[in-house]
């Protein structure tokens, strides 16, 4: 097994999600402000760790199966101290999410530092939001309509409690992936920053399970 040690105004775009108006342009990772300081660390893990579940989900082998938990493991102890977590709950909510929920946050999380784009949906390049829940669904082979309203009603509704990571987080113009624990999410928030690992910041959201409907 590889283990490897890691050190303006707001207006609602016509995908449904946040884009700044006259705020410094979001297509250059010079101008994103906002940027994870353990970004790095996250994504090297993400990138393992998304290997190794393909790899497994092919294999069904106990040796796929210990490395994706090693760094599935790594990626939620940087994300949840990136958000200052507990790091062992964050671990527990991946591990027992379903494997499509689990690849799905670990695809998005491959992309934490690449700027938000208006419109876009581009591994590397830039995202939007529902151009985010789509990579990362698209990645665990779910296809999601591109709108972030669409893609909340057509999910299966959940409370807080039964919500898992990968499941989607939305308020009115905005969707993001839930990491499985308190408040903690994956997004592409709006012009001038990133994908990033934060916290749900709006009192009132609804979550969804993609995989299901209602």
């Amino acid at each position: 097994m590889r283990r490897r040690a890691f050190a303006g105004a707001l207006v609602v775009s016509s995908l449904g999600c946040i884009a700044g108006v006259n705020a410094v342009d979001g297509g250059s990772a010079a101008a994103a402000t906002n940027v994870n300081e353990h970004a790095a660390e996250i994504t090297a893990a993400a990138n393992e760790a998304v290997a190794a579940l393909d790899a497994y989900r092919v294999s069904g082998s106990v040796e796929d199966e210990l490395t994706l938990a090693w760094y599935r493991a790594a990626t939620a102890s940087w994300t949840a101290k990136e958000l200052g977590y507990d790091e062992m709950a964050m671990v527990d909510a991946w591990s027992s999410a379903p494997l499509d929920h689990q690849r799905a946050v670990l695809g998005a999380l491959t992309q934490v530092g690449v700027p938000y784009r208006s419109n876009t949906s581009s591994e590397g390049v830039g995202f939007d939001c529902s151009g985010l829940t789509t990579y990362a669904w698209q990645g665990a082979g779910l296809e999601l309509y591109r709108q972030s309203g669409t893609q909340i009603s057509e999910a299966r509704s959940l409370s807080k409690d039964e919500a898992q990571a990968g499941d989607l987080v939305y308020y009115p113009g905005h969707v993001m992936l839930y990491l499985g624990v308190d408040d903690a999410i994956v997004h592409s928030v709006q012009t001038g920053r990133t994908v990033e690992v934060d916290t749900i910041r709006r009192g009132s959201v609804r979550f969804g399970d993609p995989t299901q409907s209602d």
